[in-house]
């Protein structure tokens, strides 16, 4: 008995303890695996967020290059708001059955570049959702049941509160500047709230996760209201437009291109080569806040018809940043890693970065980060302007005493414009 326990604490609870640390966030981790999308169906530009027993969908979409399928399985698991997995059993926050088969997959249809289009939705006839809160799906080829090849994380609400949002250049540390800042209030009715210890509050600007406000607390406490005022966390570089280009076809160079080529097998497409804008007054140009969108000028099924190319991205820059510097984009779920990172070359005294990409519509920002950092800032090379049109977003959390999961109970979001 003595040696089972003992087995126990050296190996089972270092595991338990592992999987409940971990932190879920959208991201792929095979090199074959390209075009990782999380999405409200039929609006691409919406933060992933549905209504819990509403009528909307989440899409998640990932292409595998590969000439064959491969049989894949899904796991749903529920997070807590800081997207660690939360206490509740598999029946109380779903309906249905794990590792169910990825069935909805297509072969790409003459492309140059091989692939095999899969898309996963939720809710399904096998699967619902039963409780708000946030979401992670991963999903395993059947050969490596342990190692996930996607995680694609989304939220459900249960909306019980109204929130107020309000953005400004006139901020607590300057005015028209380089910032912008947030505040809100939450306005309930229906149910006592203990507000330092039940809510959670966190903000996001563009989708992004390493600048998020964290969790915070209110300003002010009035009956039914809730104000989120002058915070140093909801102060929020402004940054720049995003830059932009796009491949809809291979016969002619779009938007923001260069120039295009074919070596074979494959086309290769020269971003239109990039300038440090710090040092430049701003400019506005109408973006999409870091998102993308898949299409082609021939194609009629995009998903399995818009072809793969070579993207090269070229920085000048006649020496190195202290700093690492990183392309910013939902191209890389706004995750600044070994994928997104920039290479400097002193050949050609330029940031150098090339990727494959599918066909479509794609914005960007270069940002730095500062090594033993997480923080990304776009003062060195974008610069930051108070004018810069910006997303923010507010999702609250309800966790009363005695309760085991973080209840998503309000979301909001606004566009920040002087336009």
């Amino acid at each position: 008995m003595k040696i089972r326990i003992l087995f126990y604490i050296i190996f089972i609870v270092p595991v338990i303890n592992s999987l409940s640390a971990q932190v879920f966030k959208t991201e792929a981790f095979s090199e074959k695996i390209k075009t990782l999308r999380v999405s409200v169906v039929d609006n691409w530009e919406l933060p992933p967020v549905i209504v819990l027993e509403g009528d909307q969908t989440i899409e998640i979409s990932f292409d595998e290059l590969s000439t064959q399928p491969q049989r894949y399985t899904y796991t749903l698991t529920h997070c807590n708001a800081d997207w660690k997995p939360s206490q509740l059993a598999q029946h109380e926050y779903m309906s249905g059955f794990q590792n169910m088969v990825a069935e909805d997959y297509s072969n790409s249809f003459g492309t140059n570049m091989d692939y095999v289009n899969y898309k996963l939705f939720f809710p399904n006839e096998d699967l619902t959702m039963k409780v708000s809160g946030n979401y992670v799906v991963r999903v395993f080829a059947e050969n490596d049941p342990k190692n996930p090849v996607i995680s694609a994380c989304f939220s459900v609400i249960e909306p019980e509160i109204k929130i107020d949002m309000r953005v400004s250049s006139r901020t607590d540390i300057g005015v028209n500047k380089l910032h912008q800042q947030v505040s809100f209030d939450i306005n309930y009715t229906n149910f006592k709230i203990s507000p330092m210890q039940d809510i959670k509050a966190i903000v996001l600007q563009n989708n992004r996760t390493d600048n998020s406000s964290g969790f915070i607390n209110p300003l002010n406490i009035k009956s039914n209201q809730l104000t989120y005022d002058h915070n140093p966390k909801l102060i929020f570089e402004a940054g720049n437009e995003y830059r932009k280009f796009e491949v809809i076809s291979f016969k002619y160079s779009g938007l923001g291109i260069e120039s295009m080529s074919y070596h074979a097998p494959y086309y290769h497409a020269d971003i239109r080569t990039d300038k440090i804008r710090a040092d430049r007054s701003y400019s506005y140009d109408e973006d999409a806040n870091g998102k993308y969108i898949i299409r082609n000028r021939d194609g009629v099924d995009y998903d399995t018809e818009a072809d793969y190319f070579f993207a090269h991205f070229y920085l000048p820059a006649q020496q190195p940043f202290n700093d690492d510097v990183y392309i910013l984009s939902e191209i890389f779920n706004n995750i600044a890693d070994e994928c997104s990172k920039m290479d400097y070359s002193e050949k050609e005294k330029a940031y150098v970065k090339t990727l494959i990409l599918k066909q479509g519509y794609y914005n960007y920002l270069y940002v730095t980060k500062k090594k033993g950092s997480d923080a990304l800032s776009t003062a060195l090379i974008e610069g930051n302007f108070f004018q810069t049109e910006n997303q923010y977003s507010v999702y609250v959390y309800y966790r009363p005493a005695g309760a085991r999961y973080d209840k998503l109970i309000g979301f909001q979001k606004l566009k920040y414009s002087l336009k």
